[in-house]
């Protein structure tokens, strides 16, 4: 097994077809034996802390194990999810012309500077086949209309038909499928600024009779640094690969290429949930579909870029996929294979794991701390050995997972954004099917009560600060009023640590987001002159 783990790159003895398949067997290779080492780890240090657990607490010793027992699961999912990537070649796959498209830009109130920079990008989208272009405005503003014949495109707007703005987005993308005809359906956010070669790139996939659409990677123009981990190559470069790899990519609701038969068949884009990429994708899957991905960006746009905004927009995602799981939930949804209820139950146990879990963990030093308890009745050293075996088994085989696309940070915003994902996760259960909470478009004029957090970074970022302050400075106090044998402060400062680089991230990000560079500086994107 060292040899295999020790080997240099070899695609000689790799006969697969597939792109970048051969160069990529190193790093699965390790990626597979570190995650099963680790999940053996884990089952064997589940069973200490079974026997380990101090019954006189019995309340926080139980809430410990099963909160144990879940991270192990998400690990074994995510293992699951991750176990084969499927690339593709940057040029796509081309298409001969026989679809027809229509590319659809729908609007609310996003700056009219945005929208003309949007627009003047599809207008130069390239395709020999028969192509139509269309601004849906749900606003209906004369300034848009105007913008829109003057480049070529159509109009539609619901306020303007005298029909009503219901379903936000989804009610907008549904209103535009009912007033055209084309084969393909190019969704463009009115911020997303497109590359010429987007349609040549992905139409060729669409010759797979039972593929619903194609996802482009998302590029979003961040701060230096890119404090909010905005790109989410996690997510972007590694996690939709891994779905990829089962036909079973999720939409982001921008930059993809739908079937319109593949839509007609399940009524249209989902309407029932607050945004309609997630969900239109499971109703898909759930009816037979496949969807593939396709890894190099062919478009590039805004993203949040104060704590307010990343609020509102991980908060409604964290709403819609818990909604999914608590009223629609993948183990019961007809249609869908192992895989698929494993691959979106993952993104739920997700939010989970952040909302609730990791917060839990940081607050057992600071328990212990003040009451003098601890949760193990076994030596503080012999946890620490053992939890620390596990921990390193788990980064090592995350480092071959997530390879070189920033696991740490990724899981630092997971862990710090815990009070938007446990406000979702509790909004979940009072939206049921038919009852629909309201929604806030990013990068919108109008106003959304989450936006003025970003005017007051230190307020919304409070509970991350308290559980940094009390894990810094608790320790100390603990110490010097003798609360807390040494020996258990001693166990407890490694959490603690954790715990504190945890949450700094968001607490960084939040006070000092950053400064841009003038190549990602929106002002300079989206400039007119």
């Amino acid at each position: 097994m060292l040899k295999i783990l020790k080997r240099k790159k070899n695609t000689g003895s790799c006969s697969s077809k597939r792109f970048f398949d051969c160069e990529d067997k190193p790093r699965r290779i390790k990626a597979r034996f570190f995650s099963f080492l680790t999940i053996i780890i884990g089952l064997f240090y589940l069973y200490w802390v079974y026997a380990a657990v101090n019954r006189e607490h019995a309340i926080a010793a139980t809430l410990f194990l099963l909160a144990e027992i879940a991270c192990w699961g998400l690990f074994c999912f995510a293992t699951i999810g991750l176990w084969r990537l499927r690339f593709k070649s940057p040029e796509g796959l081309p298409g001969d012309g026989s679809f027809s498209v229509d590319i659809f830009i729908p609007t609310y109130s996003e700056p009219l500077q945005y929208l003309t920079t949007t627009l003047r990008a599809a207008s130069r989208i390239e395709y020999a086949g028969a192509i139509e272009r269309y601004v849906l405005d749900d606003a209906g503003r004369s300034e848009v209309e105007t913008l829109a014949m003057s480049l070529g495109f159509h109009y539609l707007s619901r306020p303007k038909s005298k029909q009503p703005n219901a379903n936000a987005k989804a009610g907008n993308l549904n209103f535009g499928l009912r007033q055209t005809h084309g084969d393909l359906v190019l969704v463009l956010d009115a911020d997303q600024i497109a590359q010429p070669n987007m349609l040549n790139a992905l139409i060729g996939y669409m010759r797979f009779e039972k593929v619903a659409f194609v996802q482009s990677k998302q590029s979003y123009l961040t701060q230096e640094g890119d404090p909010f981990y905005n790109k989410s190559q996690v997510f972007y470069d590694i996690v939709q690969l891994g779905m990829d790899n089962n036909d079973m990519a999720i939409s982001s609701g921008t930059g993809v290429l739908y079937r319109r038969e593949a839509l007609e068949s399940i009524g249209g884009f989902v309407e029932w949930n607050i945004v309609e990429d997630l969900t239109t994708s499971y109703t898909l899957h759930a009816h037979g579909w496949k969807s593939f991905y396709f890894p190099h960006a062919l478009s590039r746009g805004l993203a949040p870029t104060s704590i307010g905004g990343v609020y509102q927009q991980r908060g409604q995602w964290a709403l819609d996929t818990m909604r999914i799981f608590i009223w629609d939930n993948p183990f019961f949804k007809k249609g869908l294979n192992l895989l698929a209820r494993i691959q979106y139950s993952t993104v739920a146990l997700s939010y989970i794991c952040s909302a609730f879990l990791f917060p839990f963990f940081y607050l057992i030093p600071i328990w212990s701390y003040v009451t003098g308890y601890t949760i193990l009745t076994r030596p503080e050293g012999e946890f620490l050995v053992i939890r620390a075996i596990y921990f390193i088994a788990m980064i090592i085989a995350t480092h071959y997972l997530c390879y070189k696309q920033q696991p740490g940070k990724q899981f630092r915003m997971l862990a710090g954004l815990f009070p938007i994902y446990m406000s979702g996760i509790v909004r979940a259960f009072f939206y049921p099917i038919g009852k629909k909470p309201g929604y806030c478009p990013n990068n919108a004029t109008l106003g959304c009560s989450l936006a003025s957090k970003s005017k007051q970074p230190l307020m919304a970022i409070l509970p991350q600060v308290v559980i940094l302050l009390l894990n810094l400075i608790m320790p100390f106090i603990s110490l010097f009023f003798g609360l807390c044998e040494p020996r258990i402060i001693a166990a407890n400062i490694l959490i603690s640590a954790i715990a504190i680089w945890s949450m700094s991230q968001v607490v960084w990000a939040a006070l000092f987001p950053g400064d841009w560079e003038p190549e990602e500086d929106p002002d300079n994107v989206y400039s007119l002159d």
